[in-house]
């Protein structure tokens, strides 16, 4: 049977999506590890690595929220370390010829899992909440540096995209500063600690994806709500990573969301001041080239 231009389109759209989705789950994933990274340099490294990274999730479904959810996502990564472009080693791509000792421009992503409404009292009989990407440029300026520890401020925007996997809808954007602080043999010889602070501001579409009520999903317990722009929250940050042999290790993760000056607090959606999260994951690196970087 031949598949009409419309019904191609159709496909070739749904695997981009699946794609992009998958990228951003694996790359915001693997960061939780490589964030704690405190060589931002390259040299010696292998040129590129392949392996398996493993992580366990629990938070809740949406920033507020005090329903949560367990996920468990086993991904593959790659890490190329070349010349002009990276991919991986704590980043989705860096354009080299932009990175400066004490400056860097990257792309930065992320991901949310799906949820399902009807699992949640305060959504139930509400469309279910789609997998969520973000996607956006970076610039990262230093702001302090030791042998053993270095801060950097980060200063995102990311465009916000969500999909059932047959279409992408756009839901605005966010800026998202960041501090973040890394420092090496804190808790013990072979581990990495990190600890970031990000507060986030988001356009109109982003707090209505989250917030807002509209008429038909109207109840005794939900009221009608138009969510408007502004602040969202802070989130607080705390990592760890044992480096258990060279080409394994594991680490702790966990977030506070800190939403009690959210601009949408009067929301019915909006359950809780402080949620957390919590991850642990494993890095096993499997094949590695020869040839270091230089």
């Amino acid at each position: 049977m031949t598949l009409d231009l419309q019904s191609r389109n159709k496909i070739r759209v749904s695997s981009l999506i699946i794609i992009l989705l998958f990228l951003s789950l694996i790359i915001s994933s693997h960061s939780y590890a490589d964030k704690m990274d405190l060589e931002d340099g390259i040299i010696g490294k292998p040129v590129w690595e392949a392996g398996i990274f493993t992580a366990a999730f629990n938070g809740p479904i949406y920033p507020a929220a005090s329903d949560t959810q367990n996920k468990f996502l086993p991904v593959p990564f790659v890490i190329y370390r070349g010349k002009r472009v990276r991919v991986g080693d704590g980043s989705f791509v860096k354009a080299m010829a932009v990175e400066k000792e004490r400056f860097k421009l990257d792309v930065s992503v992320g991901a949310a899992f799906n949820a399902d409404s009807e699992k949640s009292k305060i959504r139930e009989g509400m469309p279910d909440l789609d997998f969520l990407f973000e996607i956006g440029p970076q610039a990262s300026f230093l702001l302090h540096d030791t042998d053993t520890s270095n801060t950097w401020l980060n200063l995102q925007v990311r465009s916000v995209f969500t999909t059932d996997f047959s279409e992408v809808d756009h839901k605005g954007y966010i800026f998202q500063p960041e501090v973040a602080f890394k420092g090496k043999g804190i808790i013990t010889d072979n581990s990495d600690f990190g600890f970031s602070v990000a507060p986030i501001w988001a356009t109109k579409k982003t707090h209505d994806y989250f917030y807002s009520v509209d008429q038909q999903y109207v109840n005794e317990d939900r009221e009608f709500y138009q969510a408007d722009s502004g602040y969202l929250g802070t989130k607080i940050s705390i990592f760890n990573r044992f480096q258990i042999r060279k080409n394994l290790s594991i680490f702790f993760a966990s977030q506070i969301g800190v939403w009690s000056a959210a601009k949408n607090k009067d929301s019915p959606l909006f359950e809780q001041d402080i949620t957390y999260s919590f991850a642990i994951g494993v890095k096993w690196t499997l094949f590695e080239s020869a040839e270091l970087a230089h």
